[in-house]
């Protein structure tokens, strides 16, 4: 499946709503994880929680699919940058991200 196809279908992992109000404009869990700081922030939470961790998650399920490791923003063109704007618009302002 390309990066095209897969934006084509249109079905994204939208998940704002299981974490913000009933309209989607706050956050109202204590924190949110974020994936680029994963491993070290559930380092994190875990110490806090008293749970032992040894710092990785023992799996690597996704560590075939993206085999072109440069930064998002080499890979994506125009197009697949407003999909992606588009469809994630609301997570990007929430988070303070900048696509």
């Amino acid at each position: 499946l390309s990066l095209d196809e897969y934006l084509g279908r249109g079905r994204f992992p939208i998940n704002y709503f299981r974490y913000t109000d009933r309209w989607g404009r706050k956050i109202i869990v204590d924190r949110v994880v974020r994936y680029e700081n994963l491993l070290a922030e559930l380092t994190e939470i875990f110490s806090q929680l008293q749970i032992p961790f040894d710092g990785t998650l023992g799996v690597a399920a996704k560590s075939g699919y993206r085999t072109d490791r440069r930064p998002y923003q080499e890979i994506f063109n125009d197009d697949q940058r407003r999909i992606v704007e588009k469809a994630f618009a609301r997570e990007i302002e929430l988070h303070g991200y900048r696509f």
